[in-house]
């Protein structure tokens, strides 16, 4: 008898409550907002970023795409239990990390990305692990969101201005190419950033995913039309950048401009996207696709016995649910403290050293003043410094250019959009790619060479440096940044360029440079 009673009181202590789907969305909606509260800096960039740019105005429809997507599957998704899941903590702890890190060294992709992984991780946390497996696709699909992409433009640029030559040989016109730039008898041309076709491929590609998740129901039709996507806006603005040239040779240059603008803009990507659905068409399925099948082919809600039946809940203790609210309430709140944390902690373990150039290595004389023929387009550094070295036997000479940079906060950073090794007018990239560098003392450095052409050609070799390690890497910076600041090490960072007029060959240009990085003293290179 007394066993009975202690089992009742505590079923009594312990009620069980039925989470169901409304209860279930009201916390998830609740969750959202103070999600965008909490991260509410990265909810102002992102949105500014849509507003601002072409390439990511396609930005502002993702969510309602996605939402779309998950309302096709409303009658899968009624049958199924919303229930809490721990794993959905971890994902949004975890993305809440990233979010304060990136904040502290102001990494705005970074944000953006973690700002989006939250709504999946809120799915996850408060619908539970079926629903979330229903919800992939559409879950998946909030990252297109993210204004992410520019580091295939120089890819794209290349390409682009390859396709456009070989198309004007085949063609029989005279062409001459000095990497982006393209010159014909008429005049020239240069594939700017903005011709690279970024705007399109990524349009294309989010929209090609919707249509392959509607249209059809097998992974390689899917995977082939993605595929497709990716190819035909590429060839296209090929095609286009072709075209242009093309048009301005049969019109002497009288009507280059106009049709340039009349074709780059979105009616050129409007016939483009046609043609990649007319192609998509010949392969399409005529049955329903296994997501949208039961909404398209049954009603919405199927008759069923009882309101419980339709709309299924799970058995949850008035104590888990509470636990399970305050910790995602503390997840949500915790990554904005953290940053303010972490930014009042960088002011007061911020680095005031500034760089000082290096004395002439063995051989060498200098440092005399820069020639201030080119300079690194680096803008808002906290020091500058630069300075021409000479081989004393030859007279070969080197240039070094140094910038430090603190991160006081946005604007201020090494690693930004803003930054480039060259203007793109007075000097343009002719190639790029990254060397190895033996040193004196058997280390070896990686440097990222860029062949400039300009007044006079340029070879310029350039790297970072953060917390004492070399690299070429933008995101190894960040990374070393962050850990820096974490562990209170101090803050900043470094661009090392060294640079020379191109002679009689670039191997010989090359040999200058090497000699004058190996005799460089150790604590100024830094550690790969």
């Amino acid at each position: 008898m007394s066993g009975a009673s202690v089992e009742s009181k505590q079923v009594a202590s312990a009620p069980r409550w039925h989470y169901g789907w409304p209860l279930a969305l009201v916390l998830l909606t609740l969750m959202a907002a103070v999600t965008v509260v909490s991260l509410w800096p990265s909810v102002l960039s992102i949105t500014h970023v849509w507003l601002n740019s072409e390439t990511y105005q396609h930005g502002m429809v993702i969510l309602p795409l996605a939402l779309y997507m998950a309302w096709t599957r409303r009658a899968e998704l009624v049958r199924v239990a919303p229930a809490p899941s721990l794993w959905g903590l971890a994902w949004l702890a975890a993305a809440g990390i990233a979010w304060m890190l990136a904040r502290s060294v102001d990494v705005e992709l970074v944000q953006h990305f973690a700002l989006v992984a939250m709504l999946p991780g809120l799915v996850l946390t408060l619908l539970g692990a079926r629903v979330t497996r229903l919800l992939v696709f559409p879950l998946g699909y909030l990252f297109f969101a993210v204004p992410f992409g520019n580091f295939v433009v120089p890819l794209l640029q290349d390409f682009t201005a390859w396709f456009a030559v070989v198309m004007l040989r085949l063609s029989g016109l005279p062409v001459y190419q000095d990497g982006y730039y393209i010159s014909i008898p008429a005049g020239d041309f240069v594939v700017e950033d903005v011709c690279s076709g970024v705007r399109y491929l990524i349009a294309s590609l989010a929209l090609g995913l919707l249509y392959a998740y509607i249209s059809y129901r097998s992974l390689w039709r899917r995977l082939a039309f993605v595929a497709l996507a990716i190819t035909v806006p590429i060839l296209a603005n090929g095609l286009r950048a072709y075209g242009i040239i093309m048009i301005a040779h049969w019109t002497d240059m009288r009507h280059a401009v106009g049709v340039d603008h009349l074709i780059y803009g979105w009616l050129f990507f409007g016939l483009v996207m046609l043609l990649l659905f007319w192609l998509g068409s010949f392969w399409w399925e005529k049955t329903p696709n296994a997501v949208g099948s039961a909404a398209s082919a049954a009603p919405a809600i199927a008759p069923v016995a009882s309101r419980d039946q339709a709309f299924p809940s799970a058995p949850v203790t008035r104590g888990q649910l509470v636990v399970v609210l305050g910790v995602l309430s503390l997840i949500l709140v915790a990554p904005r403290a953290g940053e303010l944390w972490l930014s009042q902690r960088a002011q007061r373990i911020a680095v005031e050293t500034h760089p000082e150039l290096p004395a002439a290595p063995p051989g060498w004389e200098g440092p005399r003043a820069a020639s201030g023929a080119w300079r690194p387009q680096y803008h808002d550094a906290d020091a500058e410094v630069a300075g021409t070295y000479r081989k004393a036997d030859t007279g070969e000479a080197a240039e070094l250019h140094l910038y430090q940079y603190l991160n006081r906060g946005a604007g201020t950073e090494l690693i930004s959009y803003r930054n480039s090794i060259h203007d793109g007018r007075t000097w343009r990239r002719s190639s790029e790619t990254e060397r190895e560098i033996s040193r004196d003392n058997g280390d070896t450095l990686t440097v990222h060479e860029t062949v400039l052409s300009g007044p006079r050609k340029r070879v310029v070799w350039h790297w970072y440096q953060a917390g004492g390690y070399a690299t070429t890497r933008g995101v190894v910076v960040r990374l070393r940044e962050a850990q820096a600041l974490v562990v209170g090490e101090g803050r900043g960072s470094l661009l090392l360029a060294v640079s020379a007029e191109a002679g009689v060959s670039l191997d010989q240009t090359r040999s200058t440079l090497a000699a004058f990085i190996s005799e460089l003293p150790p604590g100024l290179i830094g550690h790969d």
